[in-house]
C-alpha cells in the first residue's frame, strides 16, 4: 500500500510538471499577443483585444497558469475560436474532445489488439520452435515489418485496397460512430492495420526472447515432468512470467501510438483527437493545443501507472520483493 502512496505521489508530480511545461512552451511559441493574433488573424484589434481579456492573457503567467490548470481539472479545456471581425464565434475545446476522443482511442486500441492477436502467438511458437524454418521464417517477416514505417504502410493500402482496388473507403467519415462499432471496423481497418504492423514486430520479438529464457527455467521443466500438455505449459505456466517485458512495452508504445495516429488520421482524415491536434497546431489555436497535449499526457501517465501496479499481479515475485523491502 505505501508503495502504491508513493506511485501515486511521483504521478501527481510529474502530471504538474508536464502540466507546466505545455502551458510555458505554449507560451513561447505564440504569447500573449500572437497567440490571438493567429487564432483570430483577420480580426480588428478591438475584437483582439476583447478576446485576450477574456482569455485571460493580460494576467500575470502564474495566474494565467493557475487558471488553466483549474479549468482543465474541470474539465474546461478553453475555446476554440473561429471566424473574422464582429463574427468571430468560439466553440468550447471540450466538445470536441467529447467526439474526438473515443474514436482515436477505438483506433489505438484496435491497432494494440491487432498487434497483440498476432505477436502473442506468434513469439510464444517462435520460442517453441526456436532455430527451425518457422522460427525464422517469422523472424524475418517480423525484421522486414519494423523496416516500413506507418505512414508508408498507410499510403500502400490507401493507394491499393482503398483507390485502386476499392475494397475499403479512404476516408474514415465514421458516420455512425458510437452507434455502430461493427461499421467502425470497416472504416478504421487500414489506419489500424498501419499502425498495428511495426508494434506487432517489437511485441513479437521481445515475448520470443523472453519466452526463450523462461523455457528453460526449473518449475518448466518439472510441468513437463508432470506430462502437462506442451500447449498448457506454454500458455499457462510460461507465459504470464514472460510477458513483463512485453506489458512494460505496450504500455509505453501508447506515446509512439498516438504520435502515429497524428499521421494516419490526417491520411485517413479520421476525425480522432491526433488529427484535431495537428490542424490546431496548423490553425495557431494554440490553447486547444494545450489542453489536447496535456490531455494526451494525462492519458500516458496514468497508463503507464497502471501498467505498473500490473506487474504484481502478472508476477508474484515482484509483489513479495516490494512487501519485503
Amino acid at each position: 500500500m505505501r508503495m502504491i502512496l508513493l506511485k501515486l505521489l511521483r504521478l501527481v508530480v510529474v502530471l504538474l510538471v508536464v502540466s507546466f511545461l505545455t502551458f510555458w512552451f505554449g507560451k513561447l511559441i505564440g504569447g500573449n499577443n500572437d497567440l490571438v493574433a493567429k487564432m483570430i488573424p483577420f480580426s480588428s484589434e478591438q475584437e483582439k483585444d476583447r478576446v485576450r481579456e477574456q482569455l485571460g492573457l493580460d494576467k500575470p503567467f502564474f495566474t494565467q497558469y493557475g487558471s488553466w490548470l483549474t479549468n482543465f481539472a474541470r474539465g474546461d479545456f478553453g475555446e476554440l475560436y473561429t471566424g473574422t471581425g464582429k463574427n468571430v464565434t468560439s466553440v468550447p475545446v471540450s466538445e470536441i474532445v467529447a467526439k474526438r476522443l473515443p474514436v482515436s482511442l477505438e483506433l489505438m486500441l484496435s491497432a494494440q489488439l491487432l498487434a497483440l492477436a498476432v505477436a502473442v502467438p506468434l513469439g510464444v511458437f517462435s520460442a517453441y520452435k526456436a532455430n527451425s524454418k518457422f522460427d525464422r521464417g517469422a523472424n524475418m517477416t517480423m525484421f522486414g515489418l519494423l523496416a516500413l514505417p506507418p505512414f508508408v504502410v498507410a499510403l500502400v493500402l490507401a493507394i491499393y485496397l482503398g483507390a485502386q482496388w476499392q475494397w475499403l473507403p479512404t476516408q474514415s467519415d465514421l458516420p455512425n460512430f458510437p452507434l455502430n462499432p461493427l461499421e467502425n471496423w470497416r472504416y478504421l481497418l487500414m489506419p489500424t492495420i498501419s499502425l498495428a504492423l511495426a508494434q506487432m514486430a517489437i511485441y513479437m520479438r521481445l515475448l520470443r526472447s523472453d519466452m526463450i529464457a523462461t523455457l528453460q527455467e526449473d518449475f518448466i521443466t518439472t510441468a513437463k515432468a508432470k506430462g502437462i500438455p506442451p500447449h498448457r505449459v506454454l500458455f499457462r505456466h510460461a507465459l504470464r512470467p514472460s510477458s513483463l517485458t512485453l506489458l512494460t512495452v505496450a504500455g509505453l508504445n501508447v506515446g509512439a501510438l498516438i504520435g502515429g495516429a497524428v499521421v494516419i488520421e490526417r491520411i485517413f482524415k479520421v476525425p480522432g483527437i491526433g488529427g484535431q491536434l495537428a490542424a490546431s497546431i496548423l490553425s495557431g489555436q494554440f490553447i486547444q493545443t494545450q489542453s489536447i497535449v496535456l490531455l494526451i499526457a494525462v492519458f500516458y501517465v496514468v497508463l503507464n501507472f497502471a501498467v505498473d501496479i500490473l506487474y504484481s499481479v502478472l508476477d508474484p515475485r515482484i509483489r513479495h520483493a516490494r512487501a519485503i523491502a
